[in-house]
């Protein structure tokens, strides 16, 4: 398996930074097939590779989303909020298929997996 990476920028230019708003393009009624994150002028933008499944995660220009990207409410709560530290995950096969952060701190809150191309949305909540 090629040695890849899952995000395509360094993280450091966005920690800590306020998130403005999050918009997406829906795939179907269970997913997304694109979300960004909007900070400043840049966006977070995840999204899925077609071929492998796995999530790739860049950082662009906020002006460049197209304007028919709608909001995402399931994670709406997170405007205002300063984006905190991000995990990366990878499947037992080695495929990089999660993406995770937090915001306002260091405690994991919200996950988006690349399922069958689509990102799902995942609340992580602490059991302490």
């Amino acid at each position: 398996m090629a040695d890849r990476t899952l995000l395509q920028f360094d993280y450091e230019e966005v920690h800590g930074r306020i998130v403005s708003r999050v918009v997406g393009r829906r795939d179907g009624p269970a997913g997304w097939a694109s979300i960004a994150l909007v900070i400043e002028d840049r966006a977070i933008v995840l999204r899925v590779d077609d071929n492998t499944d796995e999530i790739v995660v860049t950082l662009e220009g906020a002006s460049d989303l197209p304007s028919d990207w709608t909001k995402v409410a399931e994670i709406a709560d997170v405007v205002g909020s300063a984006l905190g530290w991000c995990w990366i995950g990878r499947n037992y096969l080695g495929y990089l298929d999660m993406f995770t952060l937090s915001f306002s701190g260091v405690n994991p809150q919200v996950c988006f997996l690349g399922e069958a191309s689509t990102l799902t949305i995942k609340h992580i909540i602490a059991t302490c």
